[in-house]
């Protein structure tokens, strides 16, 4: 197990989520596309944000949708010159 992986599954077990619920590449290919697409700083205020849409929608079980969203959304964003 990578430093990375035993950091999530603490994290998981310190937030009181289910072992797995964080989707580590998800997250980081979420992180980089909206890095490189919107600006540096756009990466943890976007995976912050689909975080947070993603625990209210939970009781709907739809947790993806937000990340499909946000990457769509960086996706189209112009590019930085």
């Amino acid at each position: 197990m990578t430093d990375l992986q035993t950091w999530i599954a603490a994290l998981e077990t310190e937030l009181g989520l289910d072992p797995g619920t964080v989707d580590m590449n998800a997250v980081l290919d979420l992180a980089r596309d909206a890095a490189h697409a919107v600006a540096r700083p756009a990466a943890p205020l976007t995976t912050y944000a689909v975080g947070y849409a993603a625990g209210l929608a939970a009781a709907s079980g739809d947790t993806t949708n937000a990340a499909r969203k946000a990457l769509a959304l960086a996706n189209r964003w112009p590019r930085e010159a």
